[in-house]
């Protein structure tokens, strides 16, 4: 317990040493005396920062690049095919189809027929190989078996080959990539590919016997595969696996093939000889650019192939005491489980629609709750989802991908790596959420642009708040107060550089006003669809950019989940009158106005009490003024009967674009009192129990309230 706690207090001291944005931020808090709001701030992010870190989410480095034929040069070599073929007559020309169409480099083939019973296997071979005239045919008049046949294959070879099973697939510049590390890297004695079912080369699926991705051709999935940097992920087996495999003719020189009184008809001939490579210095790999497809029809019933596999593994086992655990060590470390991860998002964008791009902060909110919302429909109308939000504290973007049973995170740590990523992606649409708290900002408006223009994507940009016109999205100017949008831009300018509201603790270069809008512009120009959720919110956008298409924007208030009237009765007894307030108020939302509501209070002696149902930035101590602190929503009717409270401010001084606060207390019908800003005095101009204060805070506050 205790080293548990010491290693999370190490991981949050190294966030915050590391992150001088988040520093400050801290000290913005600091600076303004807010105590008590940045520890409860911090104990709920610290969650969530803690959480993060401990999922060890992987970091995506740059893993794409174009794929090149030339990077793969074979200096010459001409390459055997080895084909041992025992029935499978419906394999046979999807094969053949495969390999003549995409075999591009020298090569040979080498095909055994190990005496199929169905009599259509050998006129057919006869006749594919007749448009081969290197080839070697061998036919066998008895049934040897897919070692000795194998074996007897590898005979004709004089140099570098490669086994093939049947049914099997093959996409363009298979051989090339299946046999570069054999002919260009240092002790390579095996390579194997991925393919759909191949144990631990199987994909999407580590150990298993999968179906070809989303019902992808081979052609179309290896294409995904080519374009990987293979440097990265070329990774050590303890095995090769035989469906097809690329062999080191020269180690065989020095240590044998295949070993036939041991292994018989097969299984676990192909384990014994990359064991004894290893012994020898030489290493098996996994070739993470090539994916093959493997029908596993096999040449075996059921029952024989079990059977075999029980026996030989005995074998192998004696042969080999530590293969068994060097297998379950490498499965336990899963090496290519990211790689697989990557592919499977970018694969799965290929197919029917493609990827819902959600892009979002992850600061919390309603613009959070928003996304969570939209998130889980998408979800429960099956379409493919990549989130990606920025985290602030981590200084890191966070990507977290959801389809069918595909469910993974990962982090990426700079701009052009994203881009690069992105540009892999075939997506629908791409749902601009709200990006307050990110870094370049210009940069990803210009990702998100190139990414909308380039695929012809549906954008969709919600307005939460007023990132869009202003860095400054609660858009209060230097005197705390609504900004009104001057037209002169020489106002937006000096407030830009003499504002040091908390926007400023995200930001940290010189803004100009003009060219943040001349930007934003283009994205919003190029909307599909703009979400206000209220008109006041719309006006506000409009003024901003005179240029927007009415007809895309849309007004679409937020769902707000009922509650239940509050029935109050009148007490006559009662010698104060209590104000609520409700939710967590920083300085945009009221701090200010509730601190100097209650200072008035108390220098005035008047018979009102503030009760805050939720949190505050500022510190008030005062015998008047209570906060109840976080609440359950359901119980909040039971809480303003139990705080007696008797009439509702919403203290906000920015013009917030929606309020849900506002209809939650209309909801329970309570009195309310509102200032003339924003979507809180829209709605309240409606309803019959509100009223909207005009601008003199406080003295019209303390005049409804006692009249």
């Amino acid at each position: 317990m205790k080293k548990n706690y010491l290693n999370r207090v190490r991981i949050l001291f190294k966030i915050i040493t590391s992150n001088a944005t988040l520093y400050k931020k801290i000290f913005y808090y600091l600076k303004r005396g807010e105590f008590k709001y940045l520890i409860s701030k911090s104990k709920n992010k610290l969650k969530t920062i803690l959480k993060r870190t401990e999922d060890n989410l992987f970091t995506y480095k740059k893993s794409f690049e174009p794929f090149s034929r030339e990077n793969y040069s074979l200096n010459d070599i001409t390459i055997d095919i080895i084909i041992p073929v025992y029935n499978g007559y419906e394999f046979l020309t999807p094969l053949f189809d495969s390999i003549e169409r995409n075999t591009t480099t020298a090569h040979r083939l080498i095909v055994v027929n190990d005496c199929s019973p169905d009599e259509r296997v050998k006129p057919l071979l006869l006749e594919r190989l007749g448009k081969h005239p290197n080839a070697i045919f061998i036919d066998h008049d008895i049934n040897l078996g897919f070692v000795k046949s194998v074996n007897e294959a590898y005979s004709h070879t004089k140099n570098h080959f490669l086994i093939l099973n049947t049914d099997t697939e093959v996409p363009e510049f298979w051989v090339e990539r299946l046999m570069y590390p054999i002919v260009n890297m240092d002790k390579v004695a095996s390579t194997t590919p991925f393919t759909n079912s191949g144990q631990i080369a199987s994909f999407p699926n580590f150990i298993a016997d999968n179906n070809i991705f989303e019902e992808m051709s081979v052609d179309a999935l290896d294409s995904l595969f080519r374009r990987i940097k293979p440097d990265e992920y070329y990774t050590q087996i303890p095995t090769g696996v035989g469906f097809c495999m690329g062999v080191n003719y020269d180690l065989i020189q020095d240590i044998g093939f295949f070993v036939e009184e041991e292994f018989g008809r097969g299984y676990g001939e192909e384990n014994d000889w990359c064991q004894r490579a290893i012994q020898n210095g030489y290493k098996n790999l996994i070739v993470p650019n090539l994916f093959v497809y493997h029908k596993h029809g096999g040449s075996f019933s059921a029952e024989d192939k079990k059977r075999l596999m029980k026996e030989n593994a005995v074998k192998l086992l004696h042969k080999h005491p530590n293969y068994d655990k060097d297998v379950q060590a490498y499965v336990q470390a899963d090496p290519h489980q990211h790689l697989r991860q990557i592919l499977t998002l970018v694969a799965s964008s290929q197919t029917n629609e493609g990827v819902h791009l959600v892009i979002d902060q992850a600061l919390g909110g309603g613009a959070n709750l928003y996304t969570k919302e939209l998130l889980e429909r998408y979800k429960q109308e099956e379409k493919k989802i990549l989130h990606l939000i920025y985290d602030f504290y981590a200084g890191s973007y966070i990507l977290s991908f959801d389809y069918k049973e595909y469910q993974f995170s990962f982090a990426i740590d700079d701009l052009e790596t994203l881009e690069g990523l992105l540009s892999e992606i075939r997506f629908a649409e791409v749902f601009l959420n709200n990006i307050v708290s990110f870094q370049n900002i210009y940069g990803l408006i210009d990702i998100v642009e190139k990414i909308v223009e380039s695929k012809e994507l549906k954008l969709l940009i919600p307005i939460h708040d007023y990132h869009t016109l202003c860095p400054n999205y609660t858009l209060l100017n230097t005197q705390s107060e609504f900004c009104e949008i001057p037209t002169d831009m020489q106002r937006c300018h000096t407030c830009m550089q003499t504002n040091q509201l908390e926007w400023r603790t995200f930001v940290n270069e010189e803004i100009d006003i003009e060219v943040w809008r001349k930007e934003w512009a283009k994205l919003l120009n190029r909307a599909d669809k703009i979400i206000c959720f209220s008109h006041s919110s719309k006006s506000i956008l409009e003024k901003a950019y005179t240029s927007l298409d009415e007809e895309s924007i849309e007004v679409v208030p937020h769902q707000v989940p009922s509650l239940p009237v509050v029935n109050k009765e009148k007490r006559s007894d009662k010698k104060e009158i209590t104000i609520g307030v409700l939710g967590a108020i920083n300085h945009a939302k009221g701090a200010g106005v509730l601190q100097e509501l209650v200072k008035t209070i108390e220098e005035q002696s008047l018979p009102i009490k503030v009760t805050l149902i939720g949190e505050i930035s500022e510190n008030i101590h005062s015998k008047i003024f209570k906060t109840t602190g976080r609440y359950d929503r359901d119980k909040l009717p039971s809480i303003v009967i139990n705080e007696d409270i008797d009439i509702f401010l919403i203290p906000s001084i920015c013009p917030e674009t929606f309020s849900y606060t506002t209809q939650e207390i209309i909801m329970m019908q309570m009195p309310l009192m509102v200032f003339d800003i924003g979507a809180p005095a829209e709605r309240v101009r409606e309803y019959k129990y509100g009223v909207v204060l005009e601008k003199n805070y406080i003295e019209s506050i303390i005049s409804h309230t006692l009249h």
